[in-house]
């Protein structure tokens, strides 16, 4: 017995063996005849080991062999035509990391897909659909021969977490070398300078910080069926800095293809990974003579900081980018 298993308490660790021996001796059979509701809708955090677009790599809890895991959508959808584009792209990636995990930790090169869609084939969940990522070792798997586990749920999801140092590098790999958004993004900020010859800079909030952790003009996202590119700018200046403005005191200073780094809190890890998003970027000018208690920070923005534009150049919480961007500008 793994030194894991000799610190729970004595039912946790007489649930855990049963988990682990159940499918090897046969007592899986009826298990979730009564169990009343869709377990993929009630996912517990001790046995997923990362988590992405809230779609998670989690443990089987009654595996097929050792390594056995899967890749579950929060979101209760019963087929794949019901994935957003994010989603799929996600489970792609997943079943990367997946590959490269089993082959790392339990030395098996070949992985069985399977994924659950439909009634018959999981009617258990409720028809959630999931996929399972089975190491493969040899053809007797092919009919369903369960094997008796080494490792209880537990012990396999701490053998993942382990791991995270393989795992997080193989993400950052992943999102190098196959990632391939079909769309991008598109951005509309605005640096905006006021009478004292100071710019607005925009301290970001927790889920929405850059790596480096950069100062950024206010602004975000443009969606779909925005009227223009300088309403959408408008709407997210009033979201972020509580101001509104008019689209014609805009003035389009760069229009570009950019890349930038967003980073997270991975939960399940407890450390930060840092995710590259491809996007298409707007910056405007827009001047203003309003008082600094007209702007307020709300939405993306924590905080708001006005740097004076000859302090710019040295500032230690401002881009690169952003610094040759302003100091290339004729004000």
């Amino acid at each position: 017995m793994s030194e894991l298993l000799d610190q729970l308490p004595s039912e946790d660790r007489a649930k855990q063996i049963g988990y682990r021996d159940a499918r090897f001796t046969k007592n899986y059979d009826g298990i979730w005849q009564n169990v009343g509701k869709c377990v993929f809708c009630d996912l517990r955090d001790k046995y997923i080991f990362f988590e992405e677009n809230d779609v998670v790599m989690t443990v089987s809890l009654f595996a097929y062999i050792d390594g056995h895991l899967m890749i579950i959508p929060r979101r209760h959808v019963k087929t794949t035509k019901e994935l957003t584009d994010r989603e799929w792209r996600t489970v792609r990636k997943f079943t990367y990391l997946a590959k490269k995990l089993i082959r790392e930790i339990y030395d098996i090169k070949g992985m069985q897909i399977v994924e659950k869609e439909g009634e018959t084939a999981q009617s258990t969940v409720n028809q959630h659909i999931h996929f399972h990522c089975i190491p493969f070792d040899a053809p007797d798997l092919s009919t369903w021969n369960y094997r008796k586990l080494k490792f209880t749920p537990v012990e396999n999801a701490n053998k993942y977490r382990a791991a995270s140092k393989k795992l997080l590098a193989q993400a950052a790999k992943y999102d190098v070398k196959y990632a391939q958004p079909e769309t991008f993004r598109m951005s509309c900020d605005a640096i905006i300078l006021n009478q004292h010859d100071e710019i607005l800079f925009q301290e970001r909030t927790e889920g929405m910080k850059l790596e480096p952790d950069y100062f950024t003009p206010p602004g975000g996202g443009v969606h779909t069926g925005d009227t223009s590119l300088e309403a959408a700018v408008v709407r997210e200046l009033q979201e972020e800095v509580g101001v509104a403005f008019a689209p014609g005191d805009l003035s389009l200073i760069t229009s570009r293809f950019d890349t930038m780094a967003y980073q997270r809190h991975e939960p399940h890890l407890n450390t930060k990974v840092v995710t590259p998003v491809r996007f298409f970027w707007n910056l405007y000018l827009l001047r203003t003579t309003l008082p600094h208690s007209a702007f307020t920070p709300g939405d993306d923005c924590a905080a708001i900081h006005w740097v004076p534009r000859a302090e710019v150049a040295k500032h230690a919480h401002i881009s690169p980018e952003m610094k040759a961007i302003i100091a290339g500008l004729s004000l």
